[in-house]
């Protein structure tokens, strides 16, 4: 039987540890996991809700005569809030993975009446409450400094999951590192950077939301 040549043999050997590697690396990152245990996915829709009780779920502050176009993040108390999708910053991945960097988009990603983006943000320093707050108008994928101030992150913590602002998708740009929170100001409980940890919640998929709500409401 001929043998292999040893430029063969050595492309097969970087074959097989290179898939090898590949095969740890995938186990190494674990995925963010919904209410149900399923893995999140990129571009399905979520509510985030708080695990604390009666908190309720991220949502866009309530239109009124004063702000016809509200910017704020917001948690509705009682309500699963506004669903979401999350959009990874490697394009190729459908799942969403912890401590890797992510875009937050309230469904639909446009605001028809304020043709507004729906993405999320960190804003500009607030020197009024000397805070950093949520926000939307922030731009999906494009990584690097421009849209630095999009980008999030999600660990384990809590009964759930925390987010953190502590983006990755620029080497050379200085940024903020901070957890999120919820932070009541000005008769609202909003979603800002706080010091310590952050907030925990969970993410229930809409479609499963909505059929526990009928459940509910047909007995």
């Amino acid at each position: 039987m001929k043998s292999m040549s040893p430029a063969v043999s050595f492309l097969i050997f970087l074959f097989s540890t290179s898939s090898i590697f590949s095969s740890v690396a995938n186990a190494a990152r674990k995925p963010v996991l919904d209410s149900d245990g399923n893995a999140l996915r990129s571009g399905v829709q979520y509510y985030i809700v708080s695990t604390i009780w009666g908190a309720g779920g991220a949502s866009l502050e309530p239109r009124s005569f004063e702000k016809p176009c509200p910017k704020l993040v917001v948690l509705n108390g009682f309500q699963t809030g506004v669903p979401v999708v999350f959009y990874p910053e490697d394009t190729n991945d459908t799942t969403v993975y912890e401590s890797s960097d992510v875009n937050i988009q309230f469904v639909p990603g446009t605001d028809p009446y304020c043709q507004t983006s729906t993405t999320w943000k960190v804003s500009d320093y607030d020197p009024s409450s000397g805070k950093w707050w949520l926000t939307i108008g922030g731009e999906v994928g494009n990584p690097g400094s421009q849209t630095l101030n999009s980008w999030f992150r999600i660990r384990k913590g809590g009964d759930g999951y925390v987010f953190s602002f502590c983006p990755a998708v620029c080497d050379s740009c200085i940024s903020l590192c901070n957890e999120i929170n919820r932070i009541s100001h000005d008769t609202k409980v909003r979603l800002g950077l706080a010091k310590g940890d952050g907030g925990s919640f969970l993410f229930m998929k809409a479609s499963e939301a909505i059929k526990q709500v009928e459940e509910k409401t047909s007995e």
